[in-house]
């Protein structure tokens, strides 16, 4: 596979910077995800205890490079704030990429031969919600073309920012982090706890301290305008070029923020499984200099600032199950007076009230291993959840569209349907699923009537359903997912579509 050192881009539009995953991932093995997601605060006991005084001396630098800035008294009425903030209680953080380039002699930061605009911009934000129980973690990227209402806002320096309709993105190069911060709380209701502000060059710095990260693209990249030209297929690549990969808009997909994003989802999950992977614990020096990149690379609040809190926040962690963090992007549609444009649609409602009301991750609860075909057990995933493609591996021909038409009309998503090669041709359905979606597959399962289940490695997301014979049934189980409605007349709830952070990149 070709490898990328990495072309520098001149100025593109949106930062890779808030593409910092902070230890809420995992691999292969729960005992990995665990692993990982307490490499912070291993890692602060390794600089500070094992290395004696140059330890400490370690320790304290980290601390140091992390600049604290309490923006509380420019947030004005703010939402409910829940339970509280102790570890059982939900923790929102909103992390919000910076391309600020200025240097500190006052001078812009020069990319690929071309001084960069002055100023800061945000045109990547992410909401990382932390589900109470510790158990999943949501990440949900904010379109940066979204047209919203800005509530009124007051400036760092001082200045009113009077309430108007704009692009989501202006809120930041217009009010700062602040303004950022009470425009998410104004449109959703919910409560932001702390914050992060990711600059620019931290995160070509973070992936250097990596050794550099892998990128997939189903095609060909060649922009002049990011300077970056990447043949079709799987790369390891630098901070730049990754830096690059993640801001690059035009000469790729549709040229949408929307397609961008997923790109980055992508990206952060190869972050993710970087990290997993690397050893860092073993390689002092990569992981110092990991840890002194982050740091040096973000402003937040002062909660957030003091590394015990990072430690105590990552600690709370250390039993999030594998394939329990989810990217989602806020639903949106075409913006009817420019196209180029999008605003939220209904089902983004439905997802900010499952970040209030701490369910967002309720269908990634610890999977079951089989399904229980007994008509009172009860399931933790929706159908609506659930994305299904049918296989005919022996049945008469047009069985698949007509599995596929009766699933769809009990809620499940269906990818499509097609012919294969039976798996076990003795069974009569056979439901197979990737390592994480047991508890979806128990969902598919028990539809009909409890199919047996199998572990499939080569999936992702998809839940694959074979059907060997005309002798099947479909029924709607829909009423014994824990929590929901019966089916009938009640609306399903929008289906709002979800990367898991161990999916494959390619995917």
């Amino acid at each position: 596979m070709p490898t990328t050192t990495g072309p520098t881009p001149p100025r593109a539009d949106v930062p890779g910077a808030g593409l910092r995953p902070r230890g809420r991932h995992a691999s292969h093995e729960h005992g990995t995800a665990r692993r990982v997601l307490r490499v912070a605060a291993v890692a602060l006991v390794v600089l500070a205890l094992a290395a004696g005084a140059g330890g400490v001396y370690a320790y304290q630098r980290l601390q140091g490079n992390i600049t604290a800035q309490d923006v509380t008294g420019l947030l004005g009425q703010r939402p409910d704030e829940g339970a509280g903030a102790d570890e059982t209680s939900p923790v929102n953080i909103l992390v919000m990429g910076s391309d600020t380039r200025a240097l500190a002699d006052g001078t812009g930061d020069v990319y690929g031969g071309v001084e960069a605009d002055p100023g800061a911009r945000s045109d990547t934000t992410v909401l990382v919600h932390l589900a109470g129980d510790r158990e999943s973690a949501t990440l949900v990227s904010i379109p940066r073309d979204s047209v919203v209402q800005i509530p009124a806002c007051t400036a760092p320096d001082g200045s009113t920012v009077e309430a108007h309709v704009d692009i989501f993105n202006s809120a930041f190069s217009e009010g700062g982090a602040a303004c950022t911060i009470r425009t998410v709380e104004a449109l959703t209701g919910v409560y932001v706890h702390h914050y992060a502000v990711v600059d620019f060059s931290g995160f070509r710095s973070m992936i250097d301290a990596l050794g550099g990260v892998t990128i997939c693209t189903p095609q060909d990249i060649d922009s002049e305008r990011a300077n970056l030209h990447l043949e079709a297929g799987t790369h390891r690549v630098d901070g730049e070029t990754a830096l690059a990969y993640a801001r690059v808009r035009y000469g790729i997909g549709d040229g949408s923020d929307l397609s961008r994003i997923e790109r980055q989802q992508a990206l952060m999950s190869s972050i993710v499984q970087q990290v997993t992977s690397s050893q860092m614990l073993l390689r002092p020096d990569r992981l110092y200099s990991f840890l002194d990149a982050a740091t040096e690379s973000v402003t937040t609040d002062p909660e957030l600032a003091e590394l015990g809190q990072l430690v105590d926040l990552a600690q709370s962690l250390r039993d999030l199950p594998a394939g329990g963090v989810r990217f989602v992007t806020v639903p949106t549609e075409p913006y009817p007076p420019n196209e180029a444009r999008v605003q939220w649609t209904a089902a983004a409602e439905d997802l900010w009230q499952r970040i209030r009301t701490d369910t967002a991750g309720a269908a990634q609860a610890t999977p079951t291993a089989t399904a229980d075909p007994s008509a009172t057990s009860q399931l933790v995933v929706a159908p609506g959840d659930v994305t299904v493609q049918v296989l005919n591996v022996g049945a008469p021909a047009g069985t698949a569209g007509a599995v596929s038409e009766a699933l769809a009309g009990v809620g499940f998503a269906v990818a499509g349907a097609g012919d294969g090669e039976a798996t076990d041709p003795s069974a009569p359905v056979l439901v197979r699923h990737g390592p994480q979606r047991a508890d979806s597959a128990a969902t598919v399962a028990a539809a009909f009537g409890g199919a047996p289940t199998e572990v499939d490695d080569s999936l992702g997301r998809t839940v694959v359903v074979e059907v060997s014979s005309a002798a099947y049934s479909v029924v709607d189980v829909r009423p014994r997912v824990t929590g929901a409605a019966p089916a009938a007349p009640a609306a399903p709830s929008p289906t709002i579509a979800a990367r898991v952070a161990t999916d494959d990149i390619c995917a």
